[in-house]
């Protein structure tokens, strides 16, 4: 009997909650008979494990389910046919675990380009599913692209064209650099946890979004999704998650644009095509490039990213733009074993649901707080707060790496000191009150930008693009509730009546850091949507409201019409101003939004507050 999947030497086994390993088994045979199957450990049957049941052969084939096999390792996991009377045939598979199996992904910083002098040392528990269909021991270099058995990958993958394997050896010996993530986060998994773990390798430097498309599954081994998914079916069981680091190739005009929408539909796909509706994916944040083309495109695609995790479940990510290169866009040798350690974090928080581990350090809020001017010099300070910070916020030397920037995109170089203080950052402006209102602020500005501030765990805080001063992000995403309009037609006619009334209200997703949507960024639905929030005051005021919406709209207060633009277009900013009469207590604020394109991010923005757009402590929003 010969095995064909489900079961290799060296192998590592996902386990399941209970802590037990299983493999679906298929292989080839010549006899009919019962095919069972015992775990060994250092030769001895482990517990009650003697012969087991476990499936049928016939002359052809034979199928086995191998089940409640103990976490741990190495194993030797022997499988037989019997006809009840004596042994037909029999098989053994050597260094056998199980653990947790992980999914490398993504391009060449995930494939490793770190230089090899500051490699890892390996372990014996941490395994790999090599590019050459093989498991060993973990060792960089991981990913070796000239021993794939994939097309995509080497071009001749099993064909008559590949080198032998002592040309490919020699190849392997001659590599200077191959360091990447994947290896020092199994480490640190295994130091954790004391449970062995299993890296399957599927990155490929160079790639972009397009060439991950899973709509190229069916070119199998031909293509980067169906070469990962032909790997993953070998191996016949599930997966504890994705490590993905890729993003560099779609930071290009136009590209960039997409980049949010395929990450849904790569996610989505793989969870489908893997039958793991929940399966975490763990995402590296792009960092630094020596570079100054495509700046924009750049920073677009690391603001999607640190958004993605409002956008897709179970996601989380975390940052690099602090650490070394050893090349003008790839991440050192020596700084992979930190960013090992932060996917680590992430991992067992989101995998594991670890309460000692935090997620990736997340943006809260940025905000306008009035100070004096004979203490600080300046009339504002502008408070950035961060959600799932481990300890406080620290930096090696002055803290550096935020950025003011101007209604043209440029860096105004205004922030004269950046106080830490916990999980907040105060920075201070030469700016006035009024400027600061029209500006954006960054962290790592930039393609090559210098950022030193982390937390106790050394996680750093993510890269941001542009954040509009004085919202309240988190305060956005818990307020509004949104529905669909579907019975509408005519949106000149449309009163306060027909767009209050019907149910169906839900919580209104936030908008990649700025303002709420009507609906899912995933979603193409057009057509009407009526948004609805609550503002509180103190007692009866004046106020003031400050509105963007990229999209035909119309806005009422407490059943009264205040403001309206049929006809309005992108951008998304603050760009209309109306009075508001509050009464004292609860207030509805109601919007209506004619959704006309299919485009993910339309949807709206609002402030209250004085004329001179400044904070109400009378009013909360």
């Amino acid at each position: 009997m010969k095995i064909n999947s489900g079961l290799m030497s060296g192998q590592v086994l996902q386990r399941n909650l209970k802590g037990k390993g299983s493999a679906t088994v298929n292989g080839r045979c010549s006899v009919n008979g019962t095919v069972e199957f015992r775990v060994l450990k250092a030769g001895k049957p482990t517990g009650r494990m003697t012969w087991k049941s476990c499936g049928e052969a016939t002359k052809k084939s034979f199928q086995a389910e191998l089940t409640e096999i103990k976490t741990g390792g190495p194993y030797q996991a022997e499988l037989r046919i019997t006809d009840g009377r004596k042994v037909l045939a029999k098989t053994t598979v050597e260094d056998l675990y199980v653990g947790d199996v992980w999914i490398l992904a993504g391009q060449s910083n995930m494939q490793g380009v770190g230089n090899l002098c500051d490699k890892p040392k390996p372990h014996p528990q941490v395994r790999a599913f090599y590019m050459r269909d093989e498991w060993g021991m973990a060792e960089e270099k991981l990913h070796f692209l000239e021993e794939a058995v994939d097309e995509v990958h080497s071009d001749y993958g099993n064909g008559p064209n590949r080198p032998s394997k002592k040309v490919l050896n020699k190849k392997r010996a001659d590599c200077w650099n191959g360091v990447g993530p994947g290896l020092p986060f199994a480490l640190e998994m295994q130091r954790k946890s004391k449970v062995p773990q299993g890296l399957i390798c599927c990155a490929h430097g160079g790639t972009s979004m397009d060439q991950w498309s899973p709509d190229l599954k069916d070119e199998g081994g031909k293509s980067l999704y169906g070469a990962m998914m032909r790997r993953f079916d070998k191996l016949g069981q599930p997966v504890a998650g994705v490590l993905w680091y890729q993003g560099e190739s779609d930071a290009h005009p136009k590209i960039h644009l997409d980049y949010t929408s395929k990450m849904v539909s790569l996610v989505d796909r793989s969870r489908g095509d893997m039958n793991l509706p929940n399966l975490p994916w763990c995402v590296v944040q792009i960092g630094r490039h020596t570079s100054t083309e495509m700046v924009h495109e750049w920073n677009s695609i690391q603001e999607q990213q640190r958004c993605l995790p409002n956008v897709i479940k179970s996601l989380d990510v975390t940052s690099t733009i602090d650490l070394d290169l050893d090349d003008g866009i790839h991440v050192s040798g020596k700084d992979q074993g930190r960013l090992g350690s932060r996917l680590a974090r992430i991992a067992r928080r989101l995998v594991h649901h670890d309460a000692t581990s935090k997620k990736g350090v997340s943006l809260k809020s940025v905000l306008l707080v009035p100070t004096s001017t004979k203490m600080s010099g300046a009339d504002a300070v502008i408070e950035v707060s961060y959600n799932n910070v481990a300890g406080s916020l620290d930096s090696q030397g002055l803290p550096t790496g935020f950025a003011l920037i101007d209604q043209n995109g440029k860096d105004t170089c205004s922030i004269y000191k950046t106080i830490l203080k916990g999980n907040k950052v105060f920075l201070y402006s030469n700016m006035s009150t009024c400027q600061l209102e029209v500006m954006s602020l960054s962290y790592g500005h930039g393609k090559s930008p210098y950022c030193n501030i982390t937390d106790k765990d050394r996680m750093s805080l993510p890269g941001m693009k542009n954040i509009s001063i004085g919202i309240n992000l988190a305060k956005y995403g818990d307020t509004w509730q949104t529905r669909s309009l579907d019975e509408i037609q005519n949106f000149n006619k449309l009163n306060y009546s027909k767009a209050s009334e019907g149910k169906g209200w839900r919580k209104a997703p936030p908008r990649a850091g700025f303002g709420v949507l009507p609906k899912a960024a995933t979603s193409n639905k057009i057509g009407f949507y009526s948004m609805r929030t609550t503002i509180g005051a103190t007692e009866p005021l004046q106020s003031h409201l400050f509105f963007g919406t990229n999209v035909p709209f119309k806005v009422w207060l407490n059943g009264k019409a205040i403001l309206e633009d049929l006809d309005s277009c992108p951008p998304l900013n603050i760009k209309y101003q109306a009075d508001l009469n509050l009464k004292e207590g609860k207030n509805e604020l109601l919007v209506v939004l004619k959704l006309n394109r299919p485009a993910p991010y339309l949807g709206l923005v609002a402030q209250v507050g004085t004329k001179e757009r400044k904070l109400d402590s009378r009013i909360s929003f």
